[in-house]
């Protein structure tokens, strides 16, 4: 029987691409050893072989997440960037082998790429899309430069502007965290309060009671325009919230500058609320 798996036996959900990576021979210890100096060298020939040996090891690892909103093809080369990690990282003189240390790194790699997805609320459907494309072309440039792409290098591969990059990347990271504490006792986050309606839009979102006394009190603090666009968008008033368009003709503005407006009310609400928690802490 083959020392490795045959490809049907990896084949469950993987495109073909990765499949094929696991038909690599397994290493034997001093084989590791030896990858692994070479790899501290600059060895391009050899972390590549390191990597493809294990990547049977990446698509194990990968399988025990899914069913976590990820797709198992995103989980694996997610993982892959751990395991690439791993291969510059390795110590061979530790004395244990490299797949003990990579399993670390590429359990580190998937959960936090599930972490930053359950983390994010939801963003407009074209705006998701992009993500989704600007991430999948950081994989397969990570993978072909062996590390992260520069954001110049990422927004050529993707026919786009440095400009334009920078735009969608931020309108993900101005998001508020899932994780944000915004009760006073420190016990109630967002995540935790924050509900689909009946999955109908994806732009939308409904509170619960027990939280809008307090969103009330921070959102106060914002300046008038910034308010009345969070409060439609948050459903403070009870009411059906309606989409970035429709907030947009209310108000006379672009459907653009609404966006700008609850990104930058975001920040604020974001600071306010940390700075309320910290205020807590020392009054303690």
């Amino acid at each position: 029987m083959s020392a490795h798996p045959h490809l049907s036996d990896f084949d469950d959900g993987i495109p073909s691409y990765l499949g094929r990576l696991t038909q690599a021979p397994l290493l034997t210890s001093e084989e590791e050893v030896e990858l692994t100096r070479a790899v501290q060298k600059g060895d391009k020939r050899a972390r590549q072989r390191l990597i493809e040996s294990n990547m049977r090891l990446v698509i194990n690892i990968a399988k025990t997440y899914r069913n976590r909103a990820i797709p198992l093809e995103d989980l694996i080369q997610e993982g892959a960037i751990g395991l690439m990690q791993a291969a510059e990282r390795f110590d061979p003189d530790k004395g244990f082998r490299f797949s003990t240390y990579a399993t670390h790194w590429i359990r580190q790699a998937i959960g936090r790429a599930i972490d930053n997805k359950s983390k994010a609320i939801r963003l407009p459907a074209h705006v998701s899309q992009s993500l989704r494309k600007i991430e999948k072309e950081r994989l397969r440039l990570s993978r072909e430069l062996g590390g992260d792409p520069s954001p110049e290098q990422l927004a050529s591969a993707m026919g786009i502007s440095p400009k334009k990059l920078l735009t969608l990347v931020q309108s993900s990271q101005d998001l508020l965290s899932l994780d944000m504490t915004v009760g006073d006792s420190g016990g109630m986050t967002l995540g935790g309060l924050i509900k689909d309606n009946k999955n109908s839009d994806p732009e939308t979102m409904v509170l619960s009671q027990e939280m809008v006394e307090e969103l009330q009190r921070i959102i106060c603090e914002l300046n008038e325009r910034e308010q009345r666009v969070m409060r439609l968008r948050f459903r403070l008033d009870g009411s059906e919230a309606p989409l970035q368009e429709d907030i947009a003709k209310e108000l006379k503005l672009s459907r653009e500058r609404v966006r700008q407006i609850e990104v930058q009310a975001i920040k604020k609400l974001r600071a306010l609320a940390q700075r309320r928690r910290l205020r807590d802490m020392l009054s303690k």
